[in-house]
């Protein structure tokens, strides 16, 4: 059974709401036409002529998804972030360096996507469960969806 040395949690209330209705669809191209890009260095033509450098105004593509998760709750929702960096030398595994920079990085970003984050550090099999067992067993009828973030090995 795997177990981890205990070690404090980080629990992050964020209260602020996610605005702007931005649309930033993404566009799968099997050969990109990269005619059009900006370039610091303007293009010769084969006959020595100079071609002139592209505007931004077409160098962006505006797409509509067939299809959009529905955002419009309460709350953007919960996200769980389990950071195992430690273990108990029985496990045979190694101190995970440099996983607290990645859990507060991810934490800032589902920060500011408008999630509530708890962050729960070096926690055994059981204690995992538990969280996790919790989690789904709260109201999340106002949120719009829900993270959970397991960083430890593989």
């Amino acid at each position: 059974e795997f177990t981890a040395k205990m070690s404090g949690d980080q629990h992050v209330d964020h209260s602020a709401q996610q605005s702007g209705d931005e649309d930033y669809g993404d566009v799968v191209d099997a050969k990109p036409d990269r005619s059009s890009r900006l370039s610091l260095f303007a293009k010769k033509k084969k006959n020595g002529e100079e071609q002139p450098k592209s505007s931004l105004s077409n160098q962006y593509r505006i797409v509509t998804p067939t299809f959009q998760y529905n955002m419009d709750y309460k709350k953007v929702g919960k996200c769980i972030i389990i950071n195992n960096k430690n273990f108990e030398d029985k496990t045979g595994m190694g101190t995970r360096n440099g996983t607290d920079k990645d859990a507060g990085d991810l934490a800032k970003s589902f920060e500011s996507l408008g999630f509530d984050v708890c962050t729960y550090n070096d926690r055994s099999r059981d204690d995992m469960e538990k969280l996790l067992k919790k989690a789904a067993e709260e109201n999340h009828s106002d949120a719009a969806c829900f993270a959970c973030i397991l960083l430890s090995h593989g």
